[in-house]
């Protein structure tokens, strides 16, 4: 949306933050509606799941309090007599999926293949 919105084909959700920084009003635009989006699931997540913590990865999380401060206001706004819950960056960012499948790779070589029987 924000590529469309700036006419950059390139721009993408960190140019979209700075530009929400810098105060672009077409890039509050864009960016309330990923927020309202992003509240929407959060607080579907909640109905369904009551979760006490709701991690947000991703490039889009990296934008710190230009993502969190509004999105959780806007999840607090939409729940009714739920608890919020609380909503926190990812730690490993975008090194999640590398790790992960490091991991996956780790516990396959490490797999003792079974015995051949007598």
């Amino acid at each position: 949306a924000w590529a469309a919105a700036s006419g950059d084909p390139q721009a993408d959700a960190a140019a979209c933050a700075d530009a929400v920084d810098r105060g672009d009003e077409r890039a509050v635009q864009v960016w309330q509606l990923a927020v309202d989006a992003l509240a929407d699931g959060i607080v579907l997540a909640q109905s369904l799941l009551d979760p006490s913590t709701v991690i947000v990865g991703g490039g889009l999380a990296e934008a710190g309090d230009t993502l969190f401060t509004p999105l959780r206001a806007a999840v607090t706004e939409r729940l009714t007599f739920q608890m919020p819950p609380v909503v926190v960056p990812a730690m490993l960012k975008d090194t999640a999926a590398s790790l992960g499948a490091g991991l996956l790779a780790w516990d396959l070589l490490s797999v003792t293949p079974p015995s051949p029987r007598a």
